[in-house]
């Protein structure tokens, strides 16, 4: 069964359409890849598949549930969401970021658990966030704290994460720790993980399948070797690739070709 379905979602903001009529169904333990040009609704569907926002008409269900009839709490236990930017107004430390992550299991007046710590440590260990533990969250690089924020998301153990470009800001020694990381949740953990993401090389590796999106809608969708083509590539992104097999992985390599 589809733990997470998205059907005829319409979203705007004010009069300008951003989703129009996206259908979508993700499956436990399933890597997946949402690609497209910038502004084609990539990071407006993420907030509406957590319930940040609301769509226009459609909706989103978690097992059938429409998340809308959801208590936050109960949705956070489900449904862990890695916003693109994090902007904190408040000096909290690292280890109290991280620890966020385990609210929705407890009322605000409870102390942290047993579990709980284990959850964090086990966080902070595979996002390489421990000798940050003591750090405000403001001092940090914006890697460090996308890092932190991660961590958050993988302590809340929820089963579906979503995440909006979580590697964007990471030298590529971390993206390839947070990637192995996401792929082995679903893989090993049976989480499902839906990935919004820019690197299509990335794409290419780690998701098993990709939604591509332009203009507000889903405009191709399956495994990484049939969405990503020359033809379909340059057709959406309007911008010539060359497109070859990585012999180390299998995975495709697309290289964007110069117009000089």
């Amino acid at each position: 069964m589809s733990v997470l379905t998205v059907e005829n979602l319409h979203f705007s903001y004010g009069r300008t359409k951003v989703l129009k009529g996206v259908s979508m169904e993700f499956y436990q333990g399933t890597f997946y890849g949402v690609i497209g040009p910038n502004g084609c609704g990539k990071s407006t569907l993420l907030k509406n598949l957590y319930g940040y926002l609301s769509p226009a008409s459609g909706k989103v269900c978690l097992d059938g549930v429409d998340i809308r009839r959801m208590k936050s709490r109960e949705r956070s236990r489900h449904i862990a969401y890695v916003p693109q930017e994090t902007v904190s107004g408040f000096d909290f430390s690292v280890f109290d970021i991280i620890a966020m992550g385990r609210n929705p299991y407890h009322s605000g007046l409870d102390g942290l658990s047993r579990d709980d710590l284990d959850h964090i440590e086990s966080a902070m260990q595979d996002t390489s966030t421990i000798a940050l533990r003591n750090k405000s969250i403001n001092e940090l690089s914006g890697g460090e704290k996308q890092r932190v924020i991660l961590a958050r998301a993988f302590t809340q153990d929820s089963d579906i994460i979503l995440m909006d470009e979580p590697v964007s800001m990471l030298d590529i020694n971390h993206q390839v720790e947070i990637m192995d990381l996401a792929r082995s949740l679903a893989d090993k953990k049976n989480k499902t993980i839906v990935c919004v993401l820019h690197d299509l090389n990335l794409t290419a590796q780690y998701t098993q399948h990709i939604f591509l999106m332009a203009g507000g809608a889903v405009v191709r969708s399956g495994m990484p070797g049939e969405v990503l083509t020359e033809e379909i590539i340059t057709g959406v992104y309007n911008v010539d690739v060359f497109i070859g097999d990585n012999k180390k992985t299998g995975s495709r390599i697309i290289i964007p070709i110069s117009r000089l």
